[in-house]
């Protein structure tokens, strides 16, 4: 057999591999190829809008692949005067490039990030977070 698949490699990471064949004389030597694992692209053009003290609406360019299975919204916030804490995720279609969170608490201000996740040989993986943003 002259193929062999090594899969739960890491995004954005670099492999060198080496083969080498084994015969009656011996071991052969070694051959290296180095391989870059599939780079996840970072979503662009993020926005959030307020649409009420509650509601935002966030938009994002798509990025065009096969493999995207979805986009993950991210949300945080703290205050130190009311000693709270909120935050949370929403997931979103491959298919879309906007959609509303709702249910937010009127008296904290929120950080928003996004990121997407890849489906490559039915292993997911979630590209890195844009720098978070707030609401306009």
């Amino acid at each position: 057999n002259t193929e062999h698949t090594i899969s739960g490699l890491l995004p954005n990471t670099s492999y060198t591999v080496g083969v080498r064949a084994y015969t009656i004389a011996g071991p052969g030597e070694w051959t290296d190829e180095t391989a870059m694992t599939f780079d996840i692209p970072m979503v662009e053009d993020f926005q959030v809008t307020r649409i009420s003290d509650t509601t935002v609406r966030v938009t994002w360019q798509q990025i065009e692949s096969d493999a995207v299975d979805r986009y993950t919204v991210y949300y945080y916030s703290t205050s130190e005067v009311k000693r709270q804490v909120d935050s949370g995720s929403m997931n979103f279609s491959a298919s879309v490039s906007e959609g509303v969170i709702d249910e937010l608490d009127p008296n904290l201000e929120y950080i928003f990030s996004i990121t997407v996740t890849f489906i490559l040989g039915g292993i997911e993986y979630e590209g890195m977070q844009i720098v978070p943003i707030v609401p306009s």
